[in-house]
Formats: structure tokens, C-alpha cells, sequence
């Protein structure tokens, strides 16, 4: 319950500041694109261990760990060639990935597809 209050908390802070966050990385270019470089890295590598085909909830897993991902290109889409689209896309990637996540933690056996 801890974790998918912290989640539901991070959602709401993605949504009220993270236009700013994207706006202060664009505006520091250097740091603001070795921090979305280094996003991409650690979600590749989360799509990478989330697939494990043994696993019953291994398409779940990638599925989460690949929303993630699509988040993180898109942030280093907004540092590297911003476009007027690319900052409401990164918060609604965000957003998605984070409810993908609350929805995996509240009922895991039904997310996996265990009716």
C-alpha cells in the first residue's frame, strides 16, 4: 500500500511540475541531455531484465518497462530538438508508464492475465 501511495504522490508531481523539469533540462542543455541520455541507458537495461520468458507476468513486465522507455526517449527528445509537442508527450509517456505501474502493484494477478 506504501508503494502504490508513493506512486500515486509521483504521478501528481509529474503532473504539476513536470513541464518545468523538461524546461530547466532544455535550458541547461549539457546536464539536461547526459540526464535524459542516462534515462534512456537505465530503461533499455529495465527493458533488458524485464524480459524474462519463463516468467507469467514477463509481458506485463516489458510492457511497464517499456513505457518507461518510450518516457525516457521522449525526455531526451525534448532536450536534444524541442518541439512544441514533444513536453506534453513526455508527461502523458510519464503519466502512463506511472498508472501501468499503480494498476501492476493494486492487482498483479489480474494485470498478468490470471483472471
Amino acid at each position: 500500500m506504501v508503494e502504490i501511495a508513493a506512486l500515486a504522490v509521483i504521478a501528481v508531481l509529474v503532473a504539476i511540475g513536470g513541464h518545468n523539469v523538461l524546461v530547466m533540462m532544455w535550458m541547461h542543455k549539457p546536464w539536461g541531455w547526459l540526464i535524459a541520455a542516462a534515462l534512456v541507458y537505465v530503461a533499455v537495461n529495465g527493458v533488458r531484465r524485464a524480459y524474462t520468458p519463463e516468467a507469467p507476468e514477463a509481458r506485463v513486465n516489458v510492457t511497464k518497462a517499456g513505457a518507461y522507455l518510450c518516457a525516457a526517449i521522449l525526455a531526451l527528445w525534448a532536450v536534444l530538438l524541442p518541439a512544441r509537442w514533444v513536453d506534453g508527450s513526455c508527461i502523458v509517456a510519464v503519466e502512463i508508464a506511472l498508472v501501468f505501474d499503480l494498476i501492476t502493484l493494486a492487482a498483479p494477478q489480474r494485470a498478468a492475465g490470471g483472471n
